[in-house]
């Protein structure tokens, strides 16, 4: 079960980011056109953004400033309650309960913690929303819950709590009226911010959206932003907001810089710091480097593509590299992710060997099945003495992917039995007609020996293996196969995705770093790599190149060497420099 914090996700701010927060918002309002202004916190906790705002705000305006802070946890609320007292404000309500139940629609409300009747609950419409809203992802929340709450908050897909937060803040938000938001980062870049990201550009002027990345800011596990946006009046909503100068910054900390240059850095005793100096560089914070950037936001015609934080030089870049391309490696290939048993413990194992004969699987059933432990640039890494073997109860039958005979297979269906309890809680599995003991997702068995490249999830630098030993793939990892013959293909692909300009080019277009430099490797991202023309001499060297790099006995200084030319024939491929260090 889900801890009280994860299921809820009530991370509260930190009282620096919250003043930050408050000290932009009161910077984007006119309080002389406002005789009184109303303030909203819709997830307030113990009241952290809205002291942080009410410091902020003029002595006369808040005299005349209505507070309301909305709160599920009695304690949090109550501590809430006290500190604004002491501020003098006009007025302040605060109230016990779940705020998405304040959303009204004709058709549907739902709340997040009860499962009875919505209700039809309205607030005055205020001037400043400041919100630091539960962050909940799907796979906590539960499918059905998230479903419910997209239909309910007319978003698609399975959405995360922030997501629906979002929509009901709006309904509360005055026409011209200004949002202030600390969230996730992931509706920037991922397939399932899609719906968010339309809805935001249809509904406001953005502000600024700043990418807080790795700077560690919060001791939640997600990496925030804050959007700070003015909403639009109805007249004015459409898809041509997206053409409005909406400004970016962007902070990361910065791990690829080697250089000796710290007393060149300016040196700052915080993040805020660099924040509110908000000038393009790379900052010392302690033993820390940060990069800032800033831009303008680049957006795509189609609301499903990631918004683009990157500056005038960066979209200059992209740009060439557009412009050369041929086709998307999704074109070409599909992407697939590994193997998904959901019960890992069961199916996937390195303990095989160590089993008594007659309660060990059938060997031809137990297949080497590759990891994210086992990556490694261009070739996969040592093995291990004892390497993972997967118990895969899938065959080809008449041309088609069955689940195997378990009593063909005595000491199979025995260890298999053992789990049967565990295996058949899988109701999904069940649901959907299958057998208790088969793999959610096995992939198609026929392509398991095909020559391939496989890659991890998530990964400080790219990691596109080649592969023609027939392994299988786990579901920390995806894997390429190719419809040809001819594996020129793959090796061209792991070429152009193994360089320093496709880890550029990954980090500007899809801004998915994670924490420690890591970043993330999805379908969604990696079929949209461009290509340079196959059959050109820049191609064809590339492959050249990488059939040496996976060759196992090139040893390191050739390997060094083999790597330095690709990087030249790749960026010749595009037309733009190499770059040799990133």
């Amino acid at each position: 079960m889900p801890s009280k914090q994860k299921a809820t996700g009530s991370h509260y701010t930190p009282p620096e980011l919250a003043r930050f927060l408050a000290e932009r918002l009161v910077a984007e309002v006119d309080f002389r056109r406002l005789p009184e202004l109303r303030v909203l916190d819709p997830a307030c906790g113990d009241g952290e953004l809205l002291v942080a705002l009410a410091n902020s705000l003029p002595d006369n305006t808040l005299r005349n400033t209505v507070i309301t802070g909305i709160e599920l946890d009695d304690l949090s609320l109550g501590n809430a309650q006290e500190r604004l007292e002491a501020f003098g404000s006009k007025s302040n309500f605060f109230k016990r309960m779940d705020f998405l139940e304040f959303y009204t629609d004709s058709e549907a409300q739902i709340g997040l913690f009860n499962n009875g009747p919505p209700t039809n609950k309205t607030i005055p419409p205020v001037d400043i929303i400041i919100a630091n809203p539960p962050y909940v992802r799907t796979q906590v929340l539960g499918a059905r819950k998230s479903q419910e709450l997209a239909k309910s908050f007319r978003l698609k897909g399975r959405i995360d709590l922030y997501q629906a937060f979002l929509v009901a803040m709006t309904q509360c938000l005055k026409d011209s009226g200004i949002i202030g938001v600390i969230t996730s980062n992931r509706f920037i870049s991922t397939k399932g911010g899609a719906s968010i990201r339309s809805f935001i550009a249809e509904n406001y002027e953005i502000v600024e959206l700043i990418d807080l990345g790795d700077t560690k800011l919060f001791e939640a596990a997600v990496l925030p932003s804050i959007l700070i946006a003015r909403k639009l009046p109805s007249t004015s909503r459409s898809s041509t907001n997206l053409k409005l100068p909406n400004r970016f910054v962007r902070i990361y900390e910065n791990r690829t810089s080697n250089r000796d240059d710290r007393e060149e850095l300016v040196h700052v005793d915080s993040v805020y710091d660099i924040l509110r100096k908000n000038f393009d560089g790379e900052y010392l914070v302690s033993e820390t480097r940060f990069k800032l950037s800033t831009g303008t936001l680049s957006f795509s015609n189609l609301s499903s593509e990631p918004w683009q934080m990157v500056t005038e030089t960066e979209k200059g870049w992209i740009d060439k590299i557009e412009s050369a391309a041929k086709y998307r490696i999704g074109d070409v290939v599909k992407v697939r992710v590994g193997i998904k048993t959901t019960a890992d413990q069961v199916f996937i194992r390195s303990d095989w060997d160590d089993m008594p004969e007659g309660r060990r699987p059938e060997d031809c059933l137990l297949r080497l099945i590759f990891s994210h432990d086992d990556a490694g640039r261009w070739r996969s890494s040592t093995r291990n003495e004892s390497p993972k073997k997967i118990l895969y109860t899938h065959e080809v039958r008449d041309s088609k992917r069955e689940a195997i005979d378990i009593e063909r297979y005595p000491c199979a269906a025995a260890y298999l039995r053992q789990y049967r309890e565990r295996l058949e809680r899988r109701k999904y599995v069940i649901k959907a007609n299958r057998k208790w003991y088969e793999i959610w997702v096995p992939q198609d068995p026929l392509a398991w020996g095909r020559p391939k490249l496989i890659f991890p999830d998530i990964s400080p630098s790219p990691m596109f293996f080649y592969d023609n030993e027939g392994l299988m793939v786990d579901g920390n990892c995806y894997w390429i196969v190719s419809e040809e013959e001819n594996t020129d293909m793959l090796f061209l692909i792991q070429g152009i995705a193994n360089s320093n300009l496709m880890t550029r080019y990954h980090e500007l277009i899809f801004n998915n770093k994670l924490y420690a430099g890591r970043r993330r490797y999805l379908t969604q991202y990696v079929e949209k790599y461009p290509m340079p023309d196959r059959h050109s001499a820049h191609s064809r060297r590339i492959v050249d190149l990488v059939k040496k790099l996976v060759s196992v006995d090139v040893g390191d200084s050739m390997t060094e060497k083999y790597e330095t030319d690709l990087e030249v024939a790749v960026a010749e491929a595009f037309g733009v420099e190499p770059l040799l260090s990133f």
